[in-house]
């Protein structure tokens, strides 16, 4: 199992924050492994999608698919420490794994 720690931003807190940013402690965490199914919680209870819905299953199956592989399931943990809808990019954290399309290292082993 592999677990990630993902920051809060402070770039949607309004004009400058871009650019200037400030250092923020809250932090989002994925625990994942591949399974023969898809198994997704919330580790504090959080109401999310525990189906292909979820935005981070949905950005896993896109970096396996980047990488030449089939996702057949997926074990999911997820801990949601960044406040939803205060501008702290708590829906980003979702994401993440979303970078690889763009990244350099597309098309590269994975």
């Amino acid at each position: 199992m592999i677990k990630i720690q993902i920051p809060a931003t402070s770039a949607n807190l309004g004009a400058g924050f871009d650019a200037l940013g400030l250092a923020l402690t809250y932090y989002n965490y994925i625990e994942m492994e591949e399974c023969d199914k898809i198994d997704i919680t919330a580790a504090d209870g959080l109401d999310i999608p525990t189906d292909e819905r979820n935005l981070i299953y949905i950005s896993a199956k896109d970096l396996f698919a980047v990488c030449g592989k089939k996702l057949e399931g997926l074990r999911l943990i997820q801990t949601s420490n960044i406040p939803m809808a205060r501008g702290l990019g708590s829906s980003r954290t979702c994401g993440s794994e979303q970078n690889a399309r763009g990244s350099p290292h597309k098309g590269r082993s994975c």
